[in-house]
């Protein structure tokens, strides 16, 4: 699988899902970039607890890391020591915008709901004779009949 259709797989997936997997990989990402010949930081053990539900277990994780260029073993992901460092930092850049557009898009989402439901608690106050955008619908009230009037 290639990278965008990896961030594909990942980006149809729930909010509650990718943001974690996103900051995971972002961070594994940032560590390579920044510390290219360090092993530690080329390697996701696969019996890591955070790592296998924040990632692997996330459909599309897998496939980013494979088309981001490690390789995978029995216990682990693996960054080869030879593997293109620009492979990793362009396969960064991708993640950050989409990972960006995702966050907006959920973002948008949720306000577009919380508008939605205030305009439907709105109507209903509406309805109700309530008192919404300045609209009110006052019954049975009483005026003074000399009020206002000059009578002299």
């Amino acid at each position: 699988m290639d990278l965008s259709a990896a961030l594909g797989q990942l980006g149809s997936q729930p909010w509650a899902l990718q943001e974690p997997c996103y900051g995971v990989l972002l961070k594994l990402l940032e560590n390579i970039a920044q510390s290219p010949e360090e092993p530690k930081s080329r390697s996701l053990r696969k019996s890591n607890a955070a790592i296998k539900a924040k990632v692997l277990d996330v459909p599309g994780g897998s496939a980013f890391l494979l088309s981001a260029g490690f390789e995978e073993d029995e216990e682990a992901f693996k960054l080869p020591l030879d593997a293109s460092v620009e492979n990793c930092k362009a396969s960064l850049e991708s993640l950050r915008a989409h990972a960006r557009a995702r966050h907006d898009d959920n973002y948008r989402a949720v306000r577009d709901e919380k508008i939605a439901r205030e305009k439907a608690e709105e109507a209903v106050l509406a309805d109700m004779g309530g008192f919404a955008r300045g609209r009110h619908k006052l019954s049975g009230g009483s005026t003074d009949a000399g009020a206002g009037s000059n009578k002299d």
